[in-house]
């Protein structure tokens, strides 16, 4: 009897419960369609829709017949660039999704902390060392990496390729992909942290963490953690059941969540060393500097969890996207020679001699930033609506009323290809970003790899000035070619886009 009572109960919750709930309609948003057949039911929705490679393009695809879907039973997607302003912009009532808490550990970070206020807070602490000017003086750092990742290159580089010539297996020595993210870690690192942690100089990404056998890797702690994250963390209810069975049952799952301890392993053990040298009276500047005083040299008492969980973020997703970036910009150039020679060109003229790229040399190239703006927009890092929640009272988004605490996002990947902004949205075309007008300005409002308003990512000026660099001294010294002139990348969509391995014949420009 009891057996019976306790599985009429589970059919209740699990199924007749979410059939009442879809039928009530208590917010009205079965009006919407759905993006599919779970979605006006559970949030399970999102855990069928994680299970594709690249989700957001299949996204895409049901954007084109309705500029609005209902991804869940509380939550909403909008592909009208109009709503970019309503849910993100400076002075919307919309707050972080309760989402974001999912990913929390013992401190909230400056990206998943809800409170308005702590999170104003958190910004001003950053926001000095993260302007431009401030990051200039640390060019030297990512210079250092640059000349490192060049003494690797030219060790792999091959005879060139002659025309009408196929790429051999043999010449495709250089994985891009990895180099790029080597290049991202090594240069964070010692912006953030003043670490050297010596990964273009070994070519791997393996890291020593004191106290623990063996050596880590950085790419795979960090990689693990955040996939298996991402295949639970839009069905809210459904996590903490889906954390527990699948490290219960499934051993991948449960390495992935040990690769993801790992990753606190790392930025705890480099938080303590940094801190060490702190106490013993180095003073360093690097972006850790501003979570220990403030700019008068006043200490900010901040607890070690608070510490270590913005040095956590900055290893995370300030080496990820950026490697990220360097590859989708390298290879929308490649995909499009004409582009690649017109950029050569002007880096060539602007460089003359120069073997790596000084920042204020390339910092106002119009056509370089238009290419690294273009790979942006085709293939953003953060493919993904970031998800907000309306106030409470509800709101206005795009004329509609919206009921309070409804989930409500904009996908970076579809609004970038609205065709009514971005002509032939799915053609990389730079010189798009060097035209005027209406039309210009509408593109830039649209355009949010690094979201927009006061959430808006607070280091983009350091991944564009690392972009600017990377990019203008390498298609200066080398030139490149994928595996064949029809090879494509592939990709995996967590919370970031990843592209696949890239492998790439390599060789003198001089050659």
């Amino acid at each position: 009897m009891t057996i019976s009572l306790i599985l009429a109960a589970l059919f209740a919750y699990l199924c007749v419960r979410p059939i009442l709930s879809y039928l009530y309609d208590a917010k009205g948003l079965r009006r919407y369609p759905n993006v599919n057949f779970l979605a006006g039911f559970t949030s399970l929705a999102y855990v069928w829709e994680r299970r594709r490679s690249f989700r957001t393009r299949h996204l895409y695809l049901h954007h084109q017949r309705h500029p609005i879907l209902r991804l869940g039973p509380n939550t909403l997607s909008f592909a009208d660039p109009g709503a970019i302003k309503d849910i993100y912009g400076h002075g919307t009532p919309c707050r972080k999704d309760d989402i974001y808490t999912l990913t929390v550990g013992s401190h909230a970070h400056i990206l998943n902390v809800l409170d308005r206020d702590d999170h104003a807070r958190k910004r001003r602490m950053l926001s000095h060392a993260f302007a431009t000017r401030n990051l200039e003086h640390w060019e030297f750092k990512i210079s250092d990496k640059i000349n490192k990742l060049i003494a690797q290159l030219d060790r792999r580089c091959t005879l060139p390729l002659s025309v009408g010539k196929q790429v051999r297996a043999s010449d495709l020595t250089v994985n891009f992909r990895l180099w790029s993210n080597l290049f991202t870690i090594d240069a964070l690192a010692d912006i953030a942290l003043s670490e050297q942690l010596g990964m273009l100089d070994s070519g791997t990404d393996t890291i020593q963490v004191d106290g623990r056998d063996g050596n880590l890797s950085y790419i795979d702690s960090l990689r693990g953690g955040n996939n298996v994250l991402s295949h639970f963390v839009g069905a809210t209810e459904w996590f903490s059941l889906f954390k527990t069975v699948s490290g219960f049952f499934s051993p991948r799952s449960r390495k992935q969540w040990e690769h993801g301890r790992n990753f606190g392993r790392i930025a705890s053990a480099l938080a303590d060393k940094r801190l060490q040298r702190h106490d013993r009276g180095d003073r360093l500047s690097d972006l850790f500097a501003c979570l220990i005083e403030d700019k008068a040299g006043e200490a900010r008492c901040l607890d070690r969890g608070e510490i270590e969980a913005e040095t956590n973020l900055l290893l995370d997703a300030g080496s990820d996207t950026t490697a990220i970036a360097l590859t989708h910009a390298l290879y929308h150039l490649l995909k499009n020679p004409h582009c690649l020679a017109k950029l050569r060109a002007e880096v060539n003229e602007a460089l003359s001699g120069d073997t790596i790229a000084s920042y204020a040399k390339v910092k106002h190239l119009p056509y370089l930033k238009a290419c690294l703006e273009e790979s942006l927009r085709l293939l953003p890092p953060v493919s993904r609506g970031l998800e907000r929640r309306t106030p409470p009272e509800g709101m206005q988004i795009l004329g509609q009323m919206i009921p309070g605490d409804v989930a409500v996002s904009v996908p970076t990947y579809i609004v970038h290809r609205d065709p009514s902004l971005f002509p032939d949205p799915n053609v990389y075309r730079p010189e798009r970003w060097l035209e005027n007008g209406e039309q210009a300005k509408q593109m830039r409002e649209a355009f949010i790899p690094f979201s927009s308003g006061a959430r808006g990512c607070i280091g983009r000026n350091i991944t564009m000035m690392e972009q600017q660099i990377f990019i203008a001294t390498l298609v200066h010294r080398y030139n490149f070619a994928l595996p064949s002139p029809d090879w494509t990348l592939d990709w995996q969509e967590a919370f970031l886009l990843w592209p696949s391995q890239m492998p790439l014949k390599i060789w003198s420009i001089d050659d």
